[in-house]
C-alpha cells in the first residue's frame, strides 16, 4: 500500500514536500515493528502476573470462563449484543441440528430511542427486555414451553464473576453508553423477570470473547480473535495455569480460559508506539486523552479523523482546494469517516473520479486532479501505518498464544476490515511477515459480522 504521489507530475513542489514530510512521519520501520512486538508481548505476560508492587500492566487481561461447545444437539439458544454506544441492540437465535452444528440462525437489530440512552440505566435495561420480547414474538419463540438460554455480549470492558455477575469497568470511548459500575448481568436478569420473559441469562461477556468462542466453534485451531471496529480489542485462549493472578485450588491449571486483553490500551503508559503531531492532536481533542493509544492509531473511529486533520493542515498551508471553496464541513471533527478511505484508495481511474465525487457529495468541494491525488495519498499513508501497527500487535498475541500451541489460527473481524479490504490485506501481510522467522504457524480468516451473537448463543447453550 505505497503512496501513489511519488511518480506523479500533478503536484507542486510545496505539495510534494509536505507529503514527503507526512510520509516520513507515518513510516514505521521494520526495526520499530519488531520492538513493538517485543514490548506488546512483554505487556501481555505482565497482565497475567500477580500484582507484586511493581509497575502494573496497562492491559487488564481479564480472564473469562467460557464453556466448550457441548450438548448442543437440537437446541435453540439466544444471543444479545449491546454495542458500546448503546445505539444498537442485536438479538439472534441459533438453532442447532442433531449433530450440534448450526442449522440456521436469525438476527434482528433494534435502535433504542435517544430517551432510553439519556435517562436512568433502568430504562435502558427495560428497553433491552422489550427487544427480547419483540424478537421472541417475531420468530415464534415465545410459547415453546422452554426457558431459552440467553448469552449477552457487550462492547465495553467488563469484569466477570460467578454466574451472570458482570460489571462494566470503563466507558471512556468517544460515544460510550454510561454503564460504568453497572452489573449488566443482574440488571438484565431483573428486567427479564419484570417482563415475565421465557429466557434465562446464563452469561455476560465482552464481545471479542464471544467472537473467540464462535471462532473456536467453527475452527478447533482458533486461538486468537480480534475485532477492529470503532474500538480495537483482542482475546485469546490461555492455559489457566499461566494466569498467575488466578492461581487457586478451585481452578484446574490444565483447563483453558479466554483472556480479554483490551489491547487497544497498549502504548498508553510509555513510548512504545510512534506518535506524530497529528496523532497527538486527535488524542488531545478526544474524550479520553492519554489513554487507548493503540486504538487511536488503528481503529475505525479514529483513522478518518487523522486523515481529516492532515487535510486541514494542507488547507491551512494553501496546498489543497481552490481559494474560497467551502471548507466548513471538512473542518468539523469526525466529519471524514474511515469508510471513505477504502473507495478512495481503491480508485484506479485516471482522473480519480471517486475522490472528486465523494468530496462533492459529502463536503460540497470540487477537487482538482492534484487535490484528488493529495487526498488519496494521505489515505494510503494513514492506512499503511495502521496495518503495520495492527499486524505487529497481532503478532505479539499469536506468539503469546503459541506458548501452548504450535499452530495458532486467528479470526479477524470488525467494520474496519469489512469496509477497508486494503487495510485487512496489509495487516495480514505484516502479521505473517513478522512470524516468518519463528516456529509458529498461523492461518488467518475473516470473521463474518454477527459472530459475537453466535458466540454468545453457543456459550449460553453449552451450560
Amino acid at each position: 500500500m505505497l503512496a501513489s504521489y511519488t511518480a506523479s507530475s500533478l503536484l507542486s513542489e510545496e505539495q510534494r514536500a509536505f507529503l514527503d514530510e507526512v510520509a516520513v512521519s507515518f513510516t514505521v520501520s521494520d526495526e520499530t515493528l519488531n520492538t513493538i512486538v517485543t514490548r506488546a508481548h512483554a505487556e501481555l505476560y505482565r497482565g497475567l502476573a500477580r500484582s507484586d508492587g511493581g509497575r502494573a500492566s496497562e492491559l487488564p487481561m481479564s480472564p473469562t470462563f467460557v464453556r466448550q461447545a457441548s450438548n448442543l444437539a437440537n437446541r435453540v439458544s439466544l444471543g444479545m449484543a449491546i454495542e458500546a454506544s448503546g445505539r444498537r441492540i442485536r438479538i439472534g437465535s441459533v438453532h442447532f441440528d442433531a449433530s450440534g452444528a448450526v442449522k440456521h440462525k436469525h438476527t434482528q437489530v433494534f435502535s433504542p430511542p435517544q430517551s432510553e440512552l439519556s435517562t436512568a440505566q433502568a430504562r435502558f435495561f427495560d428497553y433491552a427486555a422489550y427487544c427480547v420480547r419483540e424478537f421472541l414474538q417475531q420468530h415464534n419463540l415465545e410459547h415453546t414451553g422452554m426457558c431459552l438460554p440467553l448469552g449477552v455480549t457487550i462492547g465495553l470492558p467488563v469484569h466477570t464473576g460467578k454466574g451472570v455477575q458482570c460489571s462494566v469497568s470503563e466507558t471512556a470511548k468517544e460515544d460510550s453508553l454510561d454503564l460504568c459500575g453497572s452489573n449488566v448481568g443482574r440488571r438484565l436478569c431483573d428486567a427479564m423477570l419484570r417482563g415475565h420473559l421465557p429466557v434465562h441469562i446464563t452469561s455476560v461477556t465482552n464481545n471479542v470473547v464471544s467472537a473467540l468462542v464462535a471462532a473456536r466453534f467453527q475452527d478447533p485451531g482458533a486461538c486468537v480473535a480480534a475485532t477492529f471496529n470503532h474500538g480495537v480489542n483482542a482475546a485469546y485462549f490461555e492455559w489457566l495455569g499461566n494466569v498467575e493472578k488466578l492461581h487457586s485450588a478451585e481452578h484446574n491449571a490444565a483447563s483453558e480460559v479466554a483472556v480479554n486483553t483490551e489491547i487497544g490500551r497498549f502504548g498508553s503508559a510509555g513510548n512504545a508506539l510512534p506518535l506524530t503531531m497529528w496523532d497527538r492532536r486527535v488524542d488531545r481533542e478526544s474524550r479520553n486523552p492519554r489513554t487507548r493509544a493503540l486504538e487511536k492509531l488503528v481503529a475505525d473511529q479514529y483513522l478518518g479523523e487523522i486523515v481529516r486533520s492532515l487535510i486541514t493542515d494542507f488547507i491551512d498551508r494553501q496546498l489543497l482546494f481552490a481559494p474560497n471553496c467551502p471548507v466548513q464541513a471538512i473542518s468539523s471533527a469526525y466529519s471524514f469517516h474511515s469508510a471513505y478511505m477504502a473507495p478512495i484508495i481503491e480508485d484506479e481511474s485516471a482522473d480519480l473520479v471517486t475522490v472528486d465525487a465523494l468530496f462533492a457529495a459529502e463536503f460540497g468541494i470540487r477537487c482538482s486532479p492534484a487535490d484528488r491525488l493529495v487526498i488519496r495519498s494521505l489515505c494510503e499513508i494513514v492506512a499503511a501505518r495502521a496495518a503495520r501497527l495492527s499486524g505487529a500487535v497481532l503478532a505479539a498475541l499469536v506468539l503469546k498464544a503459541s506458548a501452548s500451541n504450535r499452530v495458532v489460527n486467528v479470526a479477524l473481524g470488525g467494520v474496519l476490515f469489512g469496509t477497508n479490504r486494503p487495510v485487512y490485506q496489509a495487516t495480514v501481510t505484516t502479521l505473517k511477515s513478522l512470524l516468518a522467522h519463528t516456529s509458529t504457524h498461523t492461518r488467518v480468516h475473516f470473521q463474518r459480522p454477527g459472530s459475537d451473537i453466535v458466540g454468545a448463543a453457543i456459550n449460553a447453550a453449552s451450560l
